[in-house]
């Protein structure tokens, strides 16, 4: 099944000649594709850019759900972003693994966006699609050669999150791996704390991005200096997301100091226009702890706090949702 592009148009009342907005849609340099927002959300329409992209043409594209470019590479970070923009009917941008036709990877930077009719409803997502695998492979390549840095500095720069100042995610999770190996070993207790601002999106929309950057920088700030005991950790999990890890504390004990931080970032009262929540921002947490059994893995701990969080935002945000972990 596909869809007139010009149809959508002239539902939502542009007045834009049909076949020259088909055409506008055609000549994108990104690819771009319309999907429906019920069911499985198959794809209606994609545009030229789109088959060059992926190698699909458009008979193989459409009826289908995007994840099909994921091929089996379904534990992907970015993937929850997009679940949650589909859920609350909002806009967002991530990065994701994804697959040609030929089998080969490719970093893809997807935009997706609600298209709403004139009564405000949502019938129809749109995505745009980039291929950023050589800008990434750039950015490592110069992070890790630049020749005016110090080995210091280096470290410093390739292990700390730019704006935060916090860990960022891969050494943050090779840290996880090194506590969690001696956890094993000698039967200790790990908690793991994922953070999540609370309709975020809509604070960059309304503040822009600078504007959400320094309010991110502020309530990093504040969330990092809640864990500085020697053997905790703290990084930058995703975009608006920061994760900790701590030894020694029993579920309660985390439960009680992620809602104190949940606390700490009200306190800063930093006005959110937008929040369905409150006038300020606020913050949504999952919290597991165990003590690392030897088939259990690290991964596992993190898909149970991001399953926590998630039971958390469903039941109103602003809260913690703690548990064993699964």
């Amino acid at each position: 099944m596909s869809v007139d592009v010009s149809k959508l148009a002239v539902d939502g009342g542009l007045s834009v000649e049909p076949r020259l907005l088909q055409s506008l849609v055609d000549c994108l340099p990104d690819g771009a594709a319309i999907c429906e927002s019920a069911g499985d959300r198959k794809v209606v329409y994609a545009n030229v850019a789109l088959e060059q992209l992926t190698g699909y043409n458009r008979e193989q594209i459409y009826g289908r759900n995007l994840r099909f470019l994921q091929a089996h590479d379904t534990e992907q970070e970015g993937l929850a972003k997009i679940r949650d923009a589909l859920r609350d009917g909002s806009p967002c941008r991530t990065v994701l693994r994804n697959y040609r036709q030929d089998g080969t990877m490719f970093w893809n930077e997807v935009t997706l966006s609600p298209l709403r009719n004139a009564q405000g409803v949502i019938t129809h997502y749109a995505s745009f699609h980039r291929d950023v695998s050589e800008k990434l492979r750039l950015e490592a390549k110069s992070e890790s050669r630049d020749a005016a840095m110090s080995t210091q500095t280096m470290l410093a720069y390739l292990r700390d999150d730019k704006l935060t100042g916090l860990l960022r995610r891969p050494y943050f999770e090779e840290l996880v791996r090194r506590d969690w190996a001696l956890a094993q070993r000698e039967s200790r207790r790990l908690s793991f704390l994922v953070f999540d601002l609370d309709s975020f999106v809509q604070y960059r929309e309304v503040f822009g991005r600078q504007g959400a950057d320094q309010a991110f920088r502020r309530i990093a700030r504040v969330i990092g200096g809640c864990f500085r005991r020697a053997s905790d950790l703290c990084g930058r999990f995703d975009e608006d997301q920061i994760a900790a890890l701590t030894t020694g504390m029993d579920l309660p004990q985390a439960s009680k100091l992620a809602d104190a931080v949940l606390g700490r970032v009200r306190d800063l009262a930093i006005h959110h226009p937008r929040s369905p929540i409150s006038r300020y921002i606020t913050a949504t947490a999952g919290v597991v702890s165990l003590v690392p059994a030897h088939d259990y893995t690290p991964e596992r701990v993190y898909e149970s706090a991001l399953r926590a969080l998630k039971d958390a935002k469903e039941l109103g945000r602003n809260r913690v949702v703690s548990r064993e972990c699964e």
